[in-house]
């Protein structure tokens, strides 16, 4: 059961979307996929066909002594999706020194969940965090098996790199490049770089940018559904047979190394 905790030390860099992303298309390959939200911001849902954040989910459940278990939703692809509530500025207050005290809370409400067993006999989880340095962040690596790191082709993540890794030092750490722009020479020379330092943990297929991708959220749609041959769909389809083949037991490695 692979779990993957979604990170980035900038914003801006479509993390939310592309764990709501590859939890839709783990659910469409047949997986059993939970999607869950670990980000105060509460957006994850909306990536899903909701058209407000809802205000039941993990936290606020949790926080206001009602059954966090309830505010699971399904989605129209059959990925489970958990959101994580509206919490008030005076509950989040509370909340920060509560998972400060119990930094295993997450890892250990996740491991109550049974998703229903798919027919490929496989599930995955995937936690979107909000920006680190994060609490939460750090809660949701305990919770996973590894960190997938999401970055633009910038000057600014390689300087937030070595931040980056220290940060997930306990976890394996595989790492993304989205919405690369290939006509502009600054973004090939840092994905150079990035690839220089970061070897085979880094993706070998970049997420392009793309309208495609905008366009699908602004529709409430599954990219997939929406725009089924745009070159952002094709991406994430390889990145999603990439994680397959680096996550699972008894997949060919060679995959993994865009061989």
């Amino acid at each position: 059961m692979p779990s993957l905790a979604v990170i980035s030390l900038a914003g801006g860099v479509g993390r939310t979307t592309l764990a709501a992303t590859l939890a839709r298309l783990a659910a469409r390959a047949g997986h059993a996929s939970l999607a869950v939200d670990w980000d105060p911001q509460n957006l994850l849902a909306l990536h899903f066909g909701l058209q407000h954040p809802p205000a039941e989910g993990l936290a606020s459940n949790a926080a206001n002594g009602l059954p966090w278990q309830g505010s699971a939703l399904r989605s129209a692809d059959g990925a489970v999706v958990l959101p994580f509530g509206r919490l008030s500025l005076e509950q989040l207050r509370d909340w920060y020194p509560q998972m400060a005290r119990e930094r295993g809370w997450l890892a250990d409400r996740l491991a109550q969940i049974e998703l229903p067993r798919a027919h490929a006999g496989v599930a995955w989880t995937f936690i979107d965090t909000p920006r680190s340095p994060s609490l939460l962040t750090e809660q949701a690596m305990r919770a996973a098996d590894a960190a997938l790191l999401v970055l633009r082709a910038d000057p600014g993540a390689l300087a937030l790199l070595p931040e980056a890794l220290e940060m997930a030092a306990t976890r394996p750490v595989l790492a993304v490049i989205n919405g690369f722009d290939a006509s502009r020479p600054l973004q090939q020379g840092v994905r150079a770089a990035l690839r220089a330092r970061l070897g085979g943990r880094l993706v070998p297929h970049v997420v392009h940018r793309d309208e495609a991708v905008p366009e699908a959220y602004a529709h409430l749609a599954s990219l997939a559904e929406q725009a089924p041959h745009a070159q952002a769909t094709h991406d994430l389809f390889g990145l999603m047979r990439w994680l397959e083949a680096r996550l699972l037991p008894g997949l060919p490695q060679e995959a993994a190394d865009g061989a």
